[in-house]
């Protein structure tokens, strides 16, 4: 059972606000807000915890999510049972157009969360509120804000950018560049690292983030611009940024924050990594805040678990985005070759005895793949943890971890190596190897390709997999033969509705 305030104060304001009940409900997307609103330090707070509650919503990780983000990569398939959803296998072949109504939920959703942070950006600054909190909401609010257009700058390329609520309602802009996308990224990170706190938060206020997570993640961003000139068209990083910037991030974040790989369950640590005792731990940077709230008319919290554990037969979920046989193969022999135990923490196999001393049921067979059924374990919530609210409303107490000090690094690792600092990279790759229990590294192991490969099964079902081929220049080799073409399918399609609406002012991507 979770108990954190803030967890219960994502159900009480994110009902709230997405129902239609009282003063606290902002309007839909594109309008303004209500005007009796933003008048105390409780309105304020409540209107951020509303931006947090959004980022579990149902397309977050749905197949408008897992379809673009995972099931295009070479770690997941599609999964369930044959015929179900099955617009996600345009994702298999890269058959899907603008029209695909996965890439408008998408859209609607992240602008959605761009929508409210923009209200919290816009009316805090005039609320009667001592410094230090006021700048916390706004760091937190510019937070979400840039981790949202980092996605949809990855995702879409060229998309439009909201920097607050446009006078008079004036929606209807055109996109922005993407060096304008990203520069507007760090202008928010660079405030969030400038403002907010930097010390972890006490228990009750856990999952809300810091001026660390500003800082890591602009670590992260900065990776993707340096790598500019293995995707971008021109050839070129993307405003010039380089690998020497993102090494003075990373040694920023390594050397002064408060996180740290979760190390304390021995060989077990990765396994234990994922289960609820030790959600928001110090590793985490950030994590959607999930579970169910028995308060609020029992509010499914978490379809990022629902959609992706095992199909029919025990829990009875959806099993979507399952391990591929690419991922199986490979993770199977790195196990057998470099002992590497993250393999059976993150992938469960029909059959397998689970800890709480069930069988893996369910399906027989899941489209998209051979041989027997398998699931993302790291999602696996025992049966003695689950709320078991009845009917749908299912397997939800997990939360998504989003982003981890594991990852920074990796991304310190290649930083260094791309900077001819071996030894340095050495350090922090080995770090997460030994973790895993791994085979010892020298300096000779420590090449890009390792690299990529430890990121790779490092942070399986995670949503970096796709991106990761198409920054590091290796999509076409990977996946070219399922129908990816470079330069055509390094962004996607602005969804077609969204082209509509607009009338015409939004110009649909080059190539699509």
């Amino acid at each position: 059972m979770k108990t954190s305030y803030f967890f219960i104060l994502i159900f009480v304001f994110g009902f709230l606000f997405n129902s239609c009940t009282e003063n606290l409900s902002f309007d839909d997307y594109n309008k303004l807000p209500q005007a009796e609103f933003w008048k105390t330090q409780a309105d304020a707070e409540a209107a951020l915890v509303s931006c947090y509650g959004d980022l579990s919503g149902w397309s977050f990780v749905d197949g408008s999510t897992l379809g673009p983000e995972q099931m295009a990569s070479d770690n997941t398939a599609k999964g369930s049972t044959t015929g179900s959803q099955a617009d996600m296998l345009a994702f298999a072949d890269f058959s899907f157009t603008p029209s695909l109504a996965r890439f408008n939920n998408l859209w609607t959703s992240r602008y959605s969360v761009v929508n409210k942070c923009n209200q919290v950006i816009k009316y805090v600054p005039d609320m009667t509120l001592d410094a230090t909190t006021k700048n916390q909401i706004l760091g937190e609010a510019r937070f979400m804000r840039a981790w949202i257009y980092f996605e949809l700058v990855r995702t879409f390329g060229e998309v439009v950018v909201y920097n607050g609520l446009p006078e008079g309602g004036a929606y209807n802009i055109a996109k922005s560049s993407i060096p304008e996308i990203y520069q507007f990224i760090l202008d928010d990170l660079k405030f969030g690292y400038e403002n907010m706190r930097k010390t972890a938060w006490e228990t009750q206020w856990k999952g809300r983030v810091t001026a660390w997570s500003a800082r890591a993640l602009e670590a992260k961003v900065l990776m993707y611009m340096a790598s500019g000139s293995n995707f971008m068209e021109d050839g070129q990083a993307i405003l010039g940024k380089t690998w020497t910037d993102v090494k003075t991030v990373t040694d920023d974040v390594i050397q002064n924050s408060y996180y740290q790989l979760f190390n304390s369950k021995g060989d077990s640590s990765f396994y234990y990594l994922y289960r609820l005792e030790n959600e928001n731990c110090d590793e985490s940077i950030f994590e959607v805040q999930n579970g169910a709230s028995t308060t609020t008319g029992g509010i499914n919290r978490s379809p990022y678990t629902l959609n992706t554990w095992v199909k029919a037969g025990r829990d009875g979920c959806y099993g979507y985005s399952v391990p591929s046989d690419d991922l199986v193969a490979d993770w199977s022999a790195r196990e057998t070759a470099q002992n590497d135990k993250r393999y059976r923490f993150s992938v469960v196999f029909k059959g397998d005895i689970l800890p709480d001393g069930d069988v893996v049921d369910g399906a027989a067979a899941l489209e998209g793949i051979t041989g027997t059924p398998r699931y993302n374990f790291k999602v696996y919530v025992p049966k003695n943890q689950q709320t078991k609210l009845g009917g749908w409303i299912k397997i939800i107490e997990q939360n998504q971890r989003l982003y981890r000090f594991a990852e920074v690094l990796l991304i310190d690792a290649e930083a260094e190596l791309r900077l001819g600092n071996a030894s340095a990279a050495l350090t922090s790759l080995q770090a997460v190897r030994d973790r895993a229990r791994e085979t010892t590294y020298s300096v000779s192991d420590v090449t890009l390709e390792n690299i990529w490969d430890e990121r790779r099964f490092e942070l399986a079902f995670e949503n970096d997999r796709y991106f990761d081929l198409i920054r590091t220049g290796k999509a076409d080799e990977v996946l070219g033969a399922r129908g990816w073409i470079y330069p055509k399918n390094v962004f996607y399609p602005i969804p077609q509705t969204q082209i509509d609406l607009s009338g015409g002012t939004l110009v649909q991507n080059k190539h699509w």
